[in-house]
């Protein structure tokens, strides 16, 4: 019987996109200062250890890797589930633009994909995105993940 109390890491990942490059995206003007406040909320009243949130925003004060690409995002997300286990916390937060694409595979009963993009314009597809986020993680580990996007509501499926 799993044990409740037995809470094991605490892993967050945070990104932020304001800007979405060559599209008739507007900015999303609070979008970095959201990803910062809730790094400060899940650090100061929800005991997660610094070290293990990330925080990915298009600045140049950071290094590259943190820059929300595709490639970047996907690599932090694999990064973030990476050897989990059961009892394992994760949180994961996207703010930036969502919409929605043509699905090729069949698999959406509408027949669009929700997408997230990437400050460089490149989009994650949901199956991705939950295949990536969602399938690595074990029974007995949570995982909590808000979306502030348009098109978010069933991005990860039916989980």
């Amino acid at each position: 019987m799993e044990n409740s109390t037995n809470v094991g890491n605490k892993k967050a990942l945070l990104i932020a996109v304001r800007s979405v490059n060559n599209t008739e995206f507007r900015p999303l003007r609070h979008a970095h200062e959201d990803a910062e406040s809730l790094k400060c909320l899940l650090i100061d009243k929800f005991d997660y250890p610094e070290a293990n949130v990330v925080l990915m925003k298009h600045d140049n004060k950071l290094p590259e890797y943190l820059w929300p690409s595709r490639a970047n995002i996907l690599k932090q997300i694999d990064k973030m589930v990476a050897g989990a286990s059961a009892n394992d916390r994760f949180f994961f937060y996207y703010s930036g633009h969502g919409s929605q694409v043509t699905c090729t595979d069949h698999t959406e009963t509408d027949g669009q994909d929700e997408v997230i993009y990437g400050y460089t314009g490149h989009y994650i597809v949901d199956n991705k995105l939950k295949k990536r986020l969602v399938e690595p993680l074990p029974r007995g580990c949570k995982l909590f993940a808000l979306f502030d996007s348009c098109h978010s509501e069933t991005i990860l499926g039916q989980c």
